[in-house]
C-alpha cells in the first residue's frame, strides 16, 4: 500500500477517536448519559474540546495539509499532559475508568504521531 492510504487509514482512526470523544462526552455534558463513576468536569470539558479539534485534525490528516501534522503533535502531546495530571494531581480524585481511557487516547495517539512523523511528507 502506497504512504497515502496509510495516511487515510490514520485519519479515519483519528476520526473514530474524535467522535466517540465528543459523543460521550456531549451526552455527559448534557445530563443524558450519567456515568457511575465520579466525573471531573473539566475533563469531560476536555475531552469534548479535544474530541473537535480531533476531528478538524483528522480532516486536515485525510487532506494532507501541514497542520494535519501540528494537530497530531498538540493532540498527543495535551493527552500525555493531562494523563500525568490524572495519575499525580488528581489521583485522588480521578477515576480509574477516566484514566484507562486517557491511557488508551494517548497511546494512539502516541502510535499516530509515530507513523505521521515517518510517512507525511508534507514539510
Amino acid at each position: 500500500m502506497n504512504r497515502i492510504i496509510y495516511l487515510r487509514i490514520m485519519a479515519v482512526i483519528a476520526m473514530i477517536l474524535g467522535a466517540m470523544a465528543v459523543v460521550a462526552g456531549g451526552k455527559v455534558l448534557a445530563g443524558v448519559s450519567v456515568p457511575d463513576y465520579h466525573v471531573i468536569p473539566w475533563l469531560v470539558k476536555y475531552n469534548v474540546t479535544m474530541g473537535v479539534v480531533t476531528i478538524v485534525t483528522a480532516v486536515f490528516l485525510w487532506l494532507k495539509h501541514p497542520w494535519g501534522k501540528v494537530g497530531a503533535m498538540v493532540i498527543t502531546t495535551a493527552h500525555i499532559i493531562v494523563l500525568v495530571l490524572l495519575l499525580t494531581v488528581f489521583s485522588g480524585e480521578v477515576a480509574q475508568h477516566s484514566v484507562n481511557a486517557m491511557t488508551f487516547r494517548a497511546t494512539v495517539w502516541i502510535l499516530l504521531l509515530a507513523f505521521i512523523r515517518k510517512n507525511y511528507h508534507v514539510f
